[in-house]
């Protein structure tokens, strides 16, 4: 018989600095006494499932199985086992198993999910549940997105937790969303009196609307949100109430060990580890009106510093706190961190005992700090340890997810007491809730620390930032909102113009399809009748971009599009296609706005507008700063990687700074991702790397792994020792896998060959490439260098200057010499190397040209002294001479050109094709003195 209750309540609510609280006082539960929900007779029921079978009904529910440390440092494997998901009784279990092994201690436990089964846009999602009690057990109830791509990946795509506990606390119970770039979260607590989540059975829901999400437990409301956002990086944020405008699925689990709960210990009870679900029921309303709008934010009330300018209360602690409440100092401890702290003497002494499992796991914090958007501030405080040893501080925003204002930065402390002083500009919106952050948890020493004379001043107020001139977004996109799910009507960026009236443009919303719609109701005179365009797009000169978009109509038709004096024609179907063009930005940038010119009878779609810069790996020499570069820190050395773009030397390049690799390769990572590879090409992966410290890099091309962690390699895992100057490092691969347009390059800098590395050292990285790999065809250009050596001796050359002879026979000899290096050591040439080979050729052509059109008699000498065969013989740019780790990247090998590739093998194969050039030159030029003679 299934267990069913009714509970007498009394609560309070608390507002903390972290979330909502609600606490309730004798809560109990009766088998004989049905629980009466209080739910609107608006809500329909559409769903449920009692569970009343003798095992789960797989056209409802998935089994969702992970390996260990998939997520959140969790110790689980999640199995499709019935020992560890069953139904029994009308309920179902999902219960965690620790089994003793030879390898060690092995924990399994259970997932479902009805992703693609049942999903749902808005709704009342409950269940009726119990969760197990122990340290280390984190059992869930909660909704992710069915499709995680639409807004991007965790946080942006949004996550609704309608139950949480951990086992440690079983009395308190979490409600939260978590949403943004980078993440925030909004998090409701509700904590039984007397009671736990463990000793009965407990209803837990939630509902949710487009403009809001109520928390319920027991009918209780507890916590409600209503502003919320999503954005990718560098970019507005979407047209609210994204990401929360989607469909998303149920999802039970039962988690042991992680981040949040600390690992179990030898209390940990797993005999009874198992989260009991009695129900789960869906309801629906009839319909729900999406045409809403995000809640303006009330200005934020700033307190002022004391009468010395500082915002920190008791900041010279002259008052001895008890360090638990929000006017001062507060410390903190999680996660098996265990210390003590007393206030003495104008300092406050940090012990430690226990360092627990993060950083974090201590902490001394002062919150309620108000921080002014484009205020400028300097952080201060005196400092010792025992011995040698780190801290890290930061300052933070809680009610933002934690979203740091001042980054987490390292403090090494000595046993002499020094003073340290941090500056940082608030970038943020203006901040009542500021949080100074002293963490000294797990970081290798047990030492006593001592803190004292802490200010924080507000030392300037910068202008805010120019947002209106456009740039390339962080994903390599020149256009923004090309997507069309930005501003209020979901048109932000776009300008129409349209010189008839018969004609309706917009974005309708129609099951999460944003796409531009034009309606032209009428037959215009041109397409030019309609233009929606964008203007002032942050293109350059000399560049190569693709432009790309998505369209489609009712019927088929001619649309345009224009920018830079070009215009491409697109012929559209009633099928939705991507259409691409390539076009080239000279030396003056004719026209940097985008067109669209949709002036066609009838009802057409546009989506996905793109302009890139065309290449397989785009921005590879980081001209852009990191657009369509992302670094990736583990949460363990996050604190101590941090990356710039380095103008030293006037050539940007990617810096990273490592303080610590960590403890794997994958630990630090800079990626590309996006990249297209295709079935049976073959390919040259190359880049510039150098380091302040002798170590080594990894980089590979491979599969995106993040939904399956199939991380499958494509191109061979590369690793090269870097030095202190620039070398170039390259790998050849075929693509043998299936063709995949989104793979990730990704450099890896962390423990590789498994070194980890704690000495502080930056890695600069440049010119990444990747291009097509083209075969050299060796005979031809043998046969060539042989007919040139017949033709010299030929008797046509009877007459032939023997000097003017001997230079042209060194250059064919040096011709075939370099190709036998270029064969033996790498047979290939890159479209690049043949495009500068041409354009070298149709210089020294021009210039040929130029000599024949002298008069006759004309002093030979004033020719270009650079173009004369004997002074610009291959043998000048031998590939020693620009060998890379020389300090000349980008040094041409013909100075009067632009610059060429000149290192390794491809300098072999430019310089023979210039020796053939040269012999074509010195030819022509005899057979001009010839006929002068």
């Amino acid at each position: 018989m299934k267990k069913k209750f009714c509970n007498v309540l009394v609560g309070t609510l608390v507002t903390s600095m972290m979330s909502n609280m609600v606490t309730i006082s004798n809560a109990y539960a009766d088998d004989n006494i049905d629980f009466m929900k209080e739910t609107s007779e608006d809500w329909k029921l559409v769903w449920e499932d009692n569970f009343d079978g003798d095992s789960l009904n797989m056209e409802d529910w998935n089994y969702e199985t992970h390996e260990p440390g998939w997520v959140n440092n969790e110790l689980q494997e999640y199995t499709d086992s019935t020992d560890n998901i069953y139904v029994k009784d009308g309920e179902l279990v999902l219960k965690a198993i620790k089994d003793e092994t030879e390898d060690g201690v092995k924990y399994t436990s259970g997932k479902v999910t009805t992703q693609n089964k049942r999903d749902y846009k808005y709704g009342r999602f409950e269940a009726r549940l119990k969760v197990p009690e122990g340290q280390g057990l984190w059992p869930a109830f909660w909704m992710m997105p069915t499709d995680e791509n639409l807004y991007g990946s965790w946080p942006r795509c949004g996550e609704i937790d309608i139950m949480e506990v951990l086992g440690h606390e079983p009395e308190k119970a979490y409600g939260t969303i978590h949403y943004g770039n980078p993440h925030r979260e909004q998090q409701g607590t509700y904590i039984l009196d007397g009671t736990t989540f463990a000793d009965d059975y407990h209803v837990f829901s939630v509902e949710w609307e487009p403009s809001e999400m109520r928390f319920y437990i027991d009918g209780n409301l507890y916590h409600t949100v209503n502003d919320w956002y999503t954005k990718q990086e560098g970019d507005d944020e979407k047209t609210y109430p994204a990401p929360f405008d989607q469909p998303f699925y149920l999802q039970f689990n039962l988690a042991v060990g992680g981040n949040w709960p600390g690992n179990p210990d030898e209390t940990t009870d797993f005999e009874n580890a198992e989260l009991k679900v009695d129900y789960v029921k869906v309801y629906q309303l009839d319909n729900y009106d999406e045409n809403v709008t995000k809640p303006e934010k009330e200005p934020v009330d700033l307190r002022d510093p004391d009468a010395t300018g500082n915002y920190i209360n008791n900041g010279d602690f002259s008052v001895n706190e008890d360090l638990t409440d929000n006017e001062g100092w507060i410390k903190l401890t999680t996660l098996g961190g265990r210390g003590e702290s007393i206030i003495e003497n104008n300092k406050i002494i940090l012990t430690t005992e226990e360092v627990g499992s993060e950083n974090h796991s201590l902490q001394l914090v002062q919150p309620q700090l108000p921080l002014k958007q484009y205020g400028e501030y300097r952080l201060t405080f005196d400092a010792r340890a025992d011995e040698d040893r780190t801290m890290i501080v930061n300052v933070t925003s809680p009610d933002r997810g934690y979203v740091r204002q001042f980054e987490d930065t390292v403090v090494n402390l000595t046993n002499e007491l020094q003073s340290y002083s941090y500056d940082f500009i608030m970038k943020d919106i203006d901040e009542a809730n500021g949080r100074l952050e002293f963490n000294y948890g797990n970081q290798g020493s047990l030492a006593n620390i001592e803190i004292s004379n802490v200010r924080l001043e507000k030392i300037g107020q910068h202008e805010a930032e120019d947002n209106n001139k456009k740039t390339v977004l962080p994903d390599g996109n020149y256009v923004y909102n090309g997507t069309f799910d930005v501003g209020q009507d979901r048109m932000k960026y776009w300008d129409i113009e349209s010189t008839i009236d018969n004609v309706s443009i917009g974005v309708p919303n129609i099951n999460n399809s944003r796409e531009l719609k034009v309606d032209v109701k009428e037959n215009p005179a041109s397409l030019s009748d309609v233009i929606v365009k964008q203007t002032d797009l942050a293109i350059a000169k000399n560049k190569e971009y693709t432009l790309s978009f998505d369209a489609y109509g009712e019927e088929a038709k001619t649309i345009k599009a224009q920018i830079n004096d070009e215009s491409f024609e697109a012929n559209i179907t009633t099928e939705k296609n991507n259409f691409k063009y390539k076009f080239k930005t000279g030396e003056v940038l004719n026209n940097s706005n985008l067109e669209l010119l949709l002036g066609a009878s009838g009802v057409t779609y546009i989506d996905n507008v793109r302009i890139e810069e065309t290449g397989l790996i785009t921005n590879g020499d980081f001209g852009n700063g990191f657009a369509k570069w992302e670094l990736f820190a583990d949460s363990s050395v996050s604190s101590k990687v941090s990356s710039s773009i380095d103008n030293s030397t006037g050539d940007p390049s990617a810096r990273i700074d490592i303080q610590d690799t960590g403890d794997a390769d994958w630990k630090i990572q800079l990626k590309q991702s996006n990249v297209k590879l295709e079935k049976g090409k073959k390919y040259i992966l190359s880049l510039d790397a150098k380091s302040s410290i002798d170590r080594s890099i990894m980089f590979t091309i491979q599969r995106d792994g993040s939904s399956d962690n199939d991380w499958r390699p494509y191109s061979p895992n590369e690793i090269v020792e870097l030095k202190g100057e620039y070398n170039k490092y390259q790998v050849i691969f075929e693509m043998t896998e299936e063709s995949d347009k989104n793979s990730i390059f990704s450099i890896a800098m962390g423990a590789v060959n498994g070194t980890q590395i704690t000495d502080e050292h930056s890695i600069n990285i440049d010119n990444v490439k990747l291009e097509e790999y083209i075969p050299l065809v060796t005979e031809n250009l043998f046969n060539t260098i042989k007919n040139a050596k017949v033709i010299v001796y030929s008797d046509e050359f009877d007459e032939i200057v023997e000097e003017d002879r001997e230079k042209l026979i060194a250059a064919l000899n040096e011709a075939e010499e370099v190709y036998e290096n270029a064969v033996s050591e790498n047979p290939t040439v890159t479209q690049e190397i043949i495009d500068n080979a041409e354009q070298n050729l149709k210089n020294i052509m021009d210039n040929l040209r130029k000599e024949e059109q002298k008069e006759p008699g004309q002093d030979d000498n004033n020719q270009d002294e650079n173009n004369k065969p004997g002074n610009n013989k291959p043998g000048d740019n031998k590939p020693g001479n620009n060998k890379p780790g020389a300090g000349n990247k980008n040094e041409s090998i013909n100075k009067n050109n632009k610059p060429l590739v000149n290192t390794g093998s491809e300098a072999y194969i430019i310089i023979l094709v210039s020796a053939l050039v040269m012999v074509a030159v010195g030819v022509k030029i005899i057979k001009r003195k010839k006929s002068i003679n």
